[in-house]
């Protein structure tokens, strides 16, 4: 369950944010890929790259697309689950799959737009999309942005519509583009009219015809949609902090309670609804005529990370094999991991443990002319040094529920104990 926001201004940089929620035990990492990356083997029937600049994503371990990413040329794009009327195949290709494509063979919004509506007329989506719930699908929505402009495109199937970004958009886990489309497919309106989902006289709102009402309503979309667009729709230049602050935002909502997710940083919980609720990764962009400027923590849960500059470098991001993951503690996502964690455990005294700590290096992250290698090797160390230090702070009590899901959570990522 994710969240994509983007502010267009009528003049100056476009900005871009974007949490990725997944499973908990999905390790998910950023990387950057370049042409002595391309022997990396894509799934059957995708179109190869036809432009080999470099491109940074950032990707779960254990499927080739990805949810998040830029390319050099200054396009950024964001995935989202939507969830609609229509079947979703047993086999075919995700959205992550078309993202990854579209970064790397695009140079604008625009083409990326139009290789995307390609991808979605032309190929089923389908196939496994969830990490240990391998029988999870759903269609997919998108947020395509460079320094010209954004577009929200939104599918259903084979069926698209597409509008045109103008102020504050964001998306989340269902449809939102009703008649306010900008372009749409040329079928869609007929289509829903043939299924009794459009009466003959009514206005084509292509959300309404879509939509799987109840799986949206479940993961919370709406609300969390509103946390991001009013963070950032409160100011009228917003800047990297204002982004910062609606990524790691928890909408009054204590991490691990409620029955779904209702903020845009995310922590698993009640499992028949938040299993795959988790903020796995968080990026910002910055898009201007210089290109694309990154920001990622290549962590779980921002709300105890730092945002850290991201440069197209593929030594400092080094492509990885297609494969699943457990714990390993040289690996910043899964030590900043087993950090939450232990915050859940009494996540208000624990997190304050470390609270003026992480402020610190997170303004030191930001400062200007900084080392992008130094950085992120020293988010390592604080990493380790702050889960010492939080693991002196006693424990709280969870439901007894949670606690369970989290040791099953421990067992399956072969964590080690405290």
């Amino acid at each position: 369950m994710c969240d994509t926001v983007v502010f267009v201004p009528e003049q100056g940089a476009v900005w871009f944010g974007k949490n990725s929620n997944r499973e908990p035990s999905e390790a998910q990492f950023i990387e950057c890929h370049d042409r002595s990356s391309s022997a990396i083997a894509r799934p059957r029937g995708l179109p190869g790259a036809e432009d080999h600049g470099r491109v940074l994503v950032s990707r779960p371990a254990w499927m080739w697309g990805a949810e998040i990413g830029a390319n050099e040329h200054g396009v950024v794009i964001g995935n989202e689950a939507v969830f609609t009327r229509l079947p979703v195949e047993r086999t075919g290709h995700s959205g992550m799959d078309f993202l990854r494509v579209a970064l790397g063979s695009c140079r604008s919004a625009a083409d990326a737009l139009e290789q995307l509506i390609e991808l979605t007329e032309n190929l089923l989506q389908g196939g496994p999309m969830g990490h240990q719930q391998r029988g999870f699908r759903y269609h997919s929505s998108f947020v395509v942005a460079d320094r010209h402009g954004a577009w929200v495109l939104e599918t259903a199937g084979h069926y698209w519509a597409a509008r045109r970004v103008r102020g504050v958009a964001s998306i989340s886990n269902g449809l939102t583009i009703q008649d306010d489309y900008d372009r749409v497919h040329r079928g869609a309106a007929s289509y829903a009219r043939t299924r009794g989902w459009l009466d003959k006289n009514q206005t084509f709102r292509f959300a309404d015809a879509f939509s799987d009402r109840f799986m949206t309503s479940l993961t919370g979309a709406a609300t969390r949609r509103a946390c991001t667009a009013s963070a950032i729709g409160g100011y009228p230049r917003p800047a990297l902090s204002q982004f910062i602050d609606a990524l790691s935002d928890h909408a009054g909502v204590q991490p691990g309670r409620g029955w779904r997710s209702e903020s845009p940083c995310a922590h698993a919980g009640w499992p028949a609804t938040m299993h795959a609720a988790q903020t796995t990764s968080s990026m910002i962009a910055r898009l201007d005529d210089t290109g694309a400027t990154v920001w990622a923590t290549g962590t779980s849960s921002p709300c105890l990370s730092v945002f850290k500059p991201t440069p197209f470098d593929p030594v400092l991001f080094v492509p990885r094999r297609v494969k699943d993951t457990r714990f390993r503690e040289r690996d910043l996502w899964w030590a900043h991991e087993r950090l939450h964690r232990a915050c859940l455990e009494n996540y208000t005294d624990r997190r304050a443990a470390l609270s003026d700590d992480r402020s610190r290096f997170q303004d030191a992250c930001l400062a200007p002319r900084v080392d992008p290698a130094a950085l992120w090797a020293d988010h390592l160390h604080h990493t380790r040094a702050w889960f010492s230090r939080v693991c002196r702070v006693e424990g709280g009590r969870r439901p007894w529920l949670h606690r369970r899901y989290w040791r099953k959570q421990d067992a399956v990522n072969e964590f080690p104990a405290p």
